[in-house]
């Protein structure tokens, strides 16, 4: 592989351990902070509070999910050393885990909570979102991995 081939597939991994790093920042911080605090708000306000709260992490979360598209794919059109394949692609899946989890799961059941204070589906969405917790933290980890000891 030439250098310049070489350099491209450091950026691109570069990227998508940044976007990760960042993805995994703000799924910990819901998921530690937030969604623990979301049983302390009162019911009288928290369809307000919950209306607002989703609009505002929205802002961040939506495009770095889709910078961490875009670096994903932007690798998968890069010739890889045989040895980066299997790693790469453990982090697609992990990356697609994600995306299922949160647009087939979480989302839905969000979009219940806009209305009302539920108990149970907010411990419903945490117990899904330690899915995305724990799939951002691996796919950081192994982005990680192959920058350090792979390339």
């Amino acid at each position: 592989m030439n250098l310049s081939i070489s350099f491209l597939v450091f950026v691109a991994l570069l990227g998508n351990l940044c976007t990760s790093v960042l993805m995994t920042s703000i799924v910990s911080f819901i998921q530690l902070i937030q969604y623990p605090l979301l049983n302390h708000v009162s019911s009288f306000d928290f369809g307000c509070y919950f209306k607002k709260y989703v609009t505002r992490i929205s802002w961040i979360i939506y495009p770095v999910m889709i910078l961490e598209i875009l670096f994903a794919f932007w690798l998968a059109f890069l010739p890889l050393h045989s040895k980066l394949q299997l790693p790469v692609l453990i982090t697609y899946l992990l990356l697609a885990l994600v995306a299922i989890n949160t647009f087939l799961f979480q989302v839905p059941m969000i979009q219940k909570l806009r209305f009302s204070f539920d108990k149970k589906l907010v411990s419903k969405i945490r117990l899904f979102n330690w899915v995305r917790f724990f799939s951002s933290v691996l796919r950081t980890i192994l982005l990680l991995w192959i920058i350090l000891f792979i390339i």
